[in-house]
């Protein structure tokens, strides 16, 4: 890898933007997951429902391995998002844009006082 690195800016510059590329959308979905992990956590619906643990955990004993928590968080936050626009969707039903573009056009006419 340092060989690559010390040899990167000999690369054409195409080649610079798509390594550039790389490495940056590798950082922002690493950011992304976090950020996800942090904000949304793992909820306690997903990977215990009623005591009834899956058979892959009762194999290791009664606990919840790496994969099913990522699994069990990815979800919630995909849940969470969904939610989200579900929400935002509502609100753009509810809205009443006649009346509100009539208000905006009435004051834009009225702004001098005319």
């Amino acid at each position: 890898m340092r060989k690559y690195l010390a040899e990167l800016h000999k690369k054409p510059d195409h080649h610079k933007k798509q390594f550039a590329l790389l490495a940056s959308g590798t950082i922002t979905l690493f950011i992304f997951g976090v950020w996800s992990l942090a904000t949304f956590g793992i909820n306690e619906g997903i990977v215990a429902k009623d005591n009834n643990i899956s058979e892959a955990s009762k194999v290791a004993g009664g606990e919840v391995g790496p994969f099913q928590s990522f699994r069990s968080s990815v979800a919630s936050s995909l849940e969470a998002i969904k939610s989200n626009f579900g929400q935002l969707k509502d609100g753009f039903k509810t809205m009443d844009f006649k009346t509100e573009y009539q208000e905006m056009k009435n004051g834009a006419l009225n702004i001098y006082g005319q």
